[in-house]
Parts: C-alpha cells; structure tokens; sequence
C-alpha cells in the first residue's frame, strides 16, 4: 500500500474534477489529462481511486487531528490542547461557534472526499473495457470510502446534504439536508454493497492498506451500534472475528510501529509515506513531540500540540506501590523521569515549562524517531480492539453479560491487568466496556466524544472527569441538551449553500 499511495501524482486531477464548485469541468487542464482522454484504462480507475484514498491522508478528515485530537479527545477532557489557539478553546470548551476553524475544515475534507468517491463510482462504473472483477473492486472500494466519509459527517452533523452523483456545472448547488436516517441508510447500503465485493486479504503486498471485507463490516457494526439494531451489530461484528484475518498483538507499542504496519490488529488505517521526501508524510510526530527537545529526537521541530490530562493518567490501574500496571501506559506514554521507547537517551525532565507539556506527560503513539521530512506513520482508523468491544456492546444488549466480559477480559489481558468478574450486570458491563475503550484509544478516533454521544454518557462522563467541568457551564449552551449531541453546521458551508438549515440549540444563520 505505501507503493500503492505513493503513487498519487494524478489526485490533482481528481482535486480539481471532484469538486462542487461552479467551474466545475468547465477549465481544460493544461497537460494531457482531460475529461475526454482519462478513464480510458485501468490504470486511469486506479489513479483516480487513489485520488479518492488520498483525502483519507488530510489532517481535517482521517489524520487523526481534527477529529481524534481537536474533537474527540479534547472535547471528552483527556487531552490537553497545549496552544490553546482561539478554535482550539472553543472545541475544549464545548463553546462550539458556527465559524469554528476546525470544524468548517472538517466538514469540507469530508465532503471533498465524498466528491471524489463519486467521481469513482459513475465514471469507472462506466467504463465499458474494464475487466469485470477490477471494475467491481474500485467501485466497492470508492462506496466503503464514501460511506467512511458520510458515516463521519452523520456521527458529528446529523442530516448532512446527501449526494451520491457527480456534480457538474450545471447541477444544482443548493442541496437540502437529508435527514439523519436518509445518511444512515447510504452509508449502511454503501457498506454492504463494499463487504459483498472486497476481499478479506489483498492478495499482493502491494495493496496492504486498502479497503478490505473486514473493514467494510467493522464500520456496519458500528453503524448499527449507532442506530441500536443491536441485532445486526451482533451479526457483523462476529462476521469479522469469524473472518479470522485479525488478532490482538501481544505488545500495545509494536501495533502503532511504523516498521510493523499493517500488521493483524490494524483494520483499516490511512497510509502515509516518508519517500519522495516526505509527500505523503504527516505532522504528527511533530505535533507530538515535547516543544523544546533537541534536534537529534524529533529532527525538524516539535510543538507537544496534545498532551494527556492528569485526570486521565490518574485512571490508570496501579499496583500496591502506585505503579501504573496497564502496559498501555508504557507503549505509547512517558513522564516525568522516563524514558522514550525507542529513543532511550530521551528522559523526561522531572520540571520542565509549559510548553513542553503543561501536563508532566507526552502520547509517543505517532512520535518514533527523528525525521527531516513528513512522517511516514499510518494513523489507525478501526483496530481490532474497537471491532471486540463493539461486539461486546451488542452481545450485553441481547443479554449476554457474561460473554461480552470475556471480550472485556481478553483486552485487559494484553494490558496487563486482571480479568474483572464475569459475573457484572448490564449496566456494570457497559461501564466496564468504556473504561476500556478510554485506557484503549488515546489519540484515535474510537473511545472518546463519539462514543460517548451515541449512549448519551458524554454529559455525565466530562461531569465527573473533567477538573475544568463548571467553566463549561453546560447549562447556558443549548445545543448541549440535545440527543445526539451534534456539531454546529459551518457558517462557511451555508455561505454557499443556502439550503441549509442550523442545528437545533445554536443560533439560525
């Protein structure tokens, strides 16, 4: 897959063909690639495939910034947003403004991307030379692409504008929004169609990180935990365990190693590459890393952009000396006096300033090495983790307590930790099962905000976790007291689009 994305050069071509603004095909690009002389061949469907896979690699989308860090984990209190910049407050203040930085940029990556999988979808569901089997494998891949990208903005928007064609100069521009359940059924229908088609494996190492039938399952699953078809949730989660392609590794640390990517714990990841000087590279290392360490750790700067709160280092089980027990701790966390992972000449200072994590701790998940250029880390998207405890969560809701803490057990045994009793009830399991996916997912998009949304637990959670909880003052912010809690729609998207209609609990635009 790192050969697969690397070669992106023709996503130009799909930015500048996959979009909704006016000029839309109405420019001749200036080389050979034009609208009548590409999706000619198979190479072309692929290129533009790649186009579709490329917007994963976006911070604002599936780079585990704007949502794993800005939304889902800083919102829930676990982590710190060491430059509180204006948006950046905003979003850990739950303050939550319709011209939000962050949140208009995630709206328009998500919808970009969608905008590209579409493309896939019509014009290589055109084409009329491509071998049968690869055509219905690039289009199975752009609708699981289209329903992550739709799944992501139904999760945080509710009803968005649904739009499963190419839009084109003439097409109109001004969409209402679906409902929330129209979305729904697109992603869910998008999904299936993808797990029906997509192979379990990729034959060829070369294709290591595309959409695969697990992957498109494991987003059904949590599909359905959304829409509480607990029966369904049930049936798709087994279907992936029973495909018997992924595992628990058994070190946390080595599931998040850029040497070991891809490995049976990663479901489905965005693919990043530091050849060609770092292109396809990510910042996370950067944003990572403790502001103020030394060139020979990081390389060409830090910023210790997120840090873990104290109240989440203080969740942690300890043994009777008050050592932190859970090996996740160790994987992907240093402290005051500790060192690195791998860069073991790297110790914590016991005082440092702010700015080099006001908190006393640093994530390693995303920071390995030091590098000059990009880095070339994948960022998980579903692991294998998240996959066991959404099957735990459906199992408890059948009735099946007991078999679902087993699925809870199995997590905490790879961390180190004793098995909790078997014998918990239904309230007791689920509790049991967020504990775990908080201590699981730090800095990934599972186990945080989202999560705790769909069971309406966000509210009580940050009330007793988060030290900062009365600043919030969740009582004078409408859109707090609605179920789901939802995003504001960007004031950015209704300037030019002025069907849309504002969230409830946020002023009208």
């Amino acid at each position: 897959m790192k050969q697969f994305i690397k070669n992106i050069f023709l996503s130009a071509f799909l930015l500048s063909t996959a979009s909704c603004g006016k000029n839309f095909l109405t420019v001749t690009p200036s080389d050979v690639l034009t609208d009548a002389t590409f999706f000619k061949t198979e190479g072309d469907a692929q290129s533009a495939l790649i186009g579709a896979y490329a917007q994963l690699q976006d911070e604002s989308t599936f780079g585990n910034v704007v949502d794993a860090a800005n939304i889902e984990w800083t919102m829930s209190g676990d982590l710190y947003e060491q430059d509180q910049n204006t948006p950046r407050v905003q979003l850990e203040m739950l303050t939550l403004p319709s011209n939000n930085l962050y949140i208009g940029q995630m709206y328009t990556g998500l919808y970009q991307g969608v905008a590209r999988a579409n493309v896939v979808i019509g014009r290589v569901g055109a084409m009329e030379d491509l071998d049968a089997t690869v055509k219905a494998q690039i289009v199975a891949q752009a609708k699981f692409l289209r329903a992550i990208y739709y799944y992501k903005l139904v999760n945080y928007f509710g009803g968005v504008p649904l739009v499963t064609e190419e839009l084109n100069a003439s097409s109109k521009l001004d969409i209402p929004r679906a409902t929330a359940d129209q979305v729904w059924n697109q992603v869910e229908a998008d999904l299936k169609e993808a797990a029906d088609v997509l192979p379990a494996v990729w034959p060829n190492a070369a294709d290591l990180g595309r959409a695969t039938k697990g992957a498109a399952l494991a987003y059904l699953a949590k599909v359905y935990l959304w829409r509480k078809n607990w029966d369904a949730a049930l049936t798709a989660g087994e279907a992936v365990v029973n495909l018997n392609v992924y595992d628990l590794l058994p070190d946390f640390r080595s599931v998040f190693l850029e040497t070991n990517e891809n490995n049976k714990e990663i479901v489905f990841s965005t693919q990043y590459s530091s050849l060609s000087n770092g292109i396809e590279g990510n910042g996370l290392d950067v944003r990572s890393a403790p502001r103020g360490a030394s060139s020979q750790f990081i390389g060409r700067g830090a910023n210790s952009n997120f840090v873990p709160q104290t109240n989440w280092i203080n969740a942690f089980e300890r043994d009777q000396n008050g050592r932190i027990k859970d090996q996740r701790y160790w994987g992907v966390i240093i402290g005051p006096g500790e060192h690195h992972q791998e860069m073991t000449d790297f110790v914590m200072p016991l005082t440092f300033p702010n700015g080099y994590t006001k908190t006393g701790y640093i994530v390693t998940k995303y920071w390995q090495k030091a590098s000059l250029v990009g880095s070339g880390i994948n960022t998980p998207i579903v692991r294998y983790p998240e996959v066991l405890l959404n099957y735990a969560e459906a199992l408890n809701e059948k009735g099946r307590s007991e078999d679902a803490m087993k699925i809870v057990n199995r997590i905490r045994d790879r961390a180190g930790l004793e098995a909790k009793p078997l014998t918990l009830n239904k309230d007791q399991t689920l509790d049991a099962i967020y504990a775990e996916r908080r201590m699981e997912f730090v800095w990934e998009p599972a186990g945080a905000f989202s999560d705790l949304n769909r069971r309406d637990r966000f509210i009580d959670f940050i009330r007793e976790h988060r030290a900062d909880f009365s600043k919030i003052d969740v009582d004078s912010k409408p859109w707090l007291k609605e179920r789901p809690i939802l995003l504001p729609i960007p004031l950015g998207a209704w300037n030019v689009n002025k069907s849309l209609v504002q969230n409830p609990g946020y002023p009208a635009f």
